[in-house]
């Protein structure tokens, strides 16, 4: 099922982003090396080795994973990792992982090459849910590694929109939902 597989995607990220020196050197430059935090929200990171991982693409079983992988939008129609060279956010409804949020680590990218990235699809899920069940007061931040920030900085009381214009309905009833202050 999908969910199981956007799991097993997260759980490889996660243990791509603890080798990676580039990754974690990028996390310690925006005082993100956390241990806790990145364990607690499964940080990620896409190198382009998640095909490594699966079944050959020539056995049946391989070009089924590829295609569920593409058609959730963690492999582009090229085949290759859509976040890929990313730190990987994955975001989360009722328990359930809905999104991946990736932002290039790299500066030097080419024209048109976007520093942040979404699969495919409206935004979905809320950001540190714990948040709203601890706190009647909540920091919003415009970014994901912005709410991180705070959270390493101990603001555990802290959300994301998805950028300057996303604020979702989701966000928003979750708001009410928690009578946040």
């Amino acid at each position: 099922n999908d969910q199981h597989l956007l799991q097993r995607v997260v759980n490889y990220y996660h243990e791509t982003l603890k080798q990676s020196a580039d990754a974690l050197a990028y996390l310690a430059a925006r005082g993100l090396n956390h241990a806790e935090c990145i364990a607690h929200f499964q940080l990620g990171y896409s190198n382009r080795s998640l095909g490594y991982r699966l079944p050959h693409k020539n056995r049946v079983d391989g070009a089924q994973i590829r295609g569920q992988l593409q058609t959730l939008g963690v492999y582009r129609d090229s085949g290759h990792e859509h976040l890929n060279g990313s730190i990987v956010v994955p975001l989360l409804s009722n328990n359930q992982i809905v999104q991946l949020y990736g932002r290039k680590i790299n500066d030097r990218l080419r024209d048109g090459t976007a520093y942040h990235l979404y699969l495919p699809g409206p935004h979905r899920g809320v950001f540190n849910l714990d948040a709203f069940k601890s706190s009647s007061e909540i920091i919003l931040c415009e970014a994901l590694l912005d709410a991180l920030t705070f959270w390493c900085a101990g603001y555990r009381n802290v959300t994301s929109a998805y950028g300057v214009n996303g604020f979702t309905d989701e966000l928003f009833a979750t708001f009410k939902q928690y009578k946040t202050q």
